[in-house]
């Protein structure tokens, strides 16, 4: 199991071989920015069952279709599997299997999946089965992917007339407090920090959950409490520290539909000054009335 060349990310790959180990499987873990030439080698000298990829920036997506044609093209016959907060069941089944034949490829979610994935992997009752409907899966998957995004679309004139219609004189909208820009410098930091939403910033990681309920997670909590203390340590520091200053900037116009699709915002509430026009697509996909 490595991270590929390229990719230094490995919080996810770890904690998958910490779940392996746990269910009595070895891994041979060769670490991050594994080179192609490298992995193979190591699958070789140890004689592996299967390899295991992982990676979280785009570029080891590449990598990944790389090392996969040089497994095929040394004639490797072992399953692959791929992982990693960039990967996808999409690219797996487009970009990477296509290129080894010899055995199956498998996209794998998450770590909480690797241990079925392997064990059907090497059971001589479920392999064949688990690999016949993961091969028509990824047929389908790659059908749909090649037909583009198909589902029905109103015409123009439809879209038109679906638009959602507001009664202002029902309701009619608060007025702000103001009118034009007003700008926050600088703003405080600590208050923006009171606002931070960590669940993205445990899934650049490869840690897949909600915060705070990752906190607690079976498979990943103990590696998410870690790297949440390190975080907030940081961050901390940040504060103190005042590493840097935030600004922000809101503005309100008033503002008319136009011509159907755009959006004119005034000078003032005379409305007869034009200050800018946004031009806006009309959304044509089929939608319920009113939507």
């Amino acid at each position: 199991m490595a991270t590929v060349k390229g990719d230094v990310h490995d919080i996810g790959k770890n904690i998958v071989g910490v779940v392996l180990q746990c269910n009595n499987y070895e891994v041979i873990d060769l670490g991050v920015m594994v080179p192609c030439d490298r992995i193979l080698a190591a699958a070789k000298e140890h004689g592996v069952d299967m390899i295991g990829l992982s990676g979280l920036i785009t570029p080891s997506l590449d990598e990944m279709v790389f090392v996969a044609r040089e497994m095929q093209r040394t004639g490797f016959d072992i399953p692959l599997l791929i992982g990693g907060a960039t990967t996808s069941k999409t690219h797996t089944a487009v970009k990477i299997e296509p290129g080894y034949k010899n055995n199956q490829v498998v996209y794998v979610l998450d770590a909480s999946r690797a241990v079925g994935v392997v064990s059907q992997l090497l059971s001589e009752t479920d392999r064949d089965g688990f690999v016949e409907s993961t091969k028509a899966e990824y047929v389908k998957v790659r059908e749909a992917y090649g037909k583009g995004n198909s589902a029905p679309r109103s015409s123009l004139a439809e879209a038109r007339a679906n638009k959602f219609k507001i009664d202002f004189a029902a309701e009619p909208p608060v007025a702000p407090s103001f009118l034009g820009l007003k700008t926050f410098t600088p703003y405080d930091l600590h208050d923006l920090a009171d606002h931070i939403d960590w669940t993205p910033f445990f899934a650049t990681w490869e840690l897949a959950g909600k915060y705070p309920a990752i906190l607690e997670d079976e498979i990943v909590g103990e590696a998410a409490t870690d790297l949440f203390k390190d975080a907030q340590a940081m961050l901390a520091q940040i504060l103190e520290e005042k590493w840097f200053t935030a600004s922000g900037v809101v503005g309100f116009w008033p503002a008319n539909a136009t011509d159907d699709d755009d959006i004119e915002l005034y000078t003032d509430e005379s409305r007869t000054k034009v200050l800018a026009r946004f031009q806006t697509l009309r959304q044509q996909m089929k939608k319920p009335r009113g939507r």
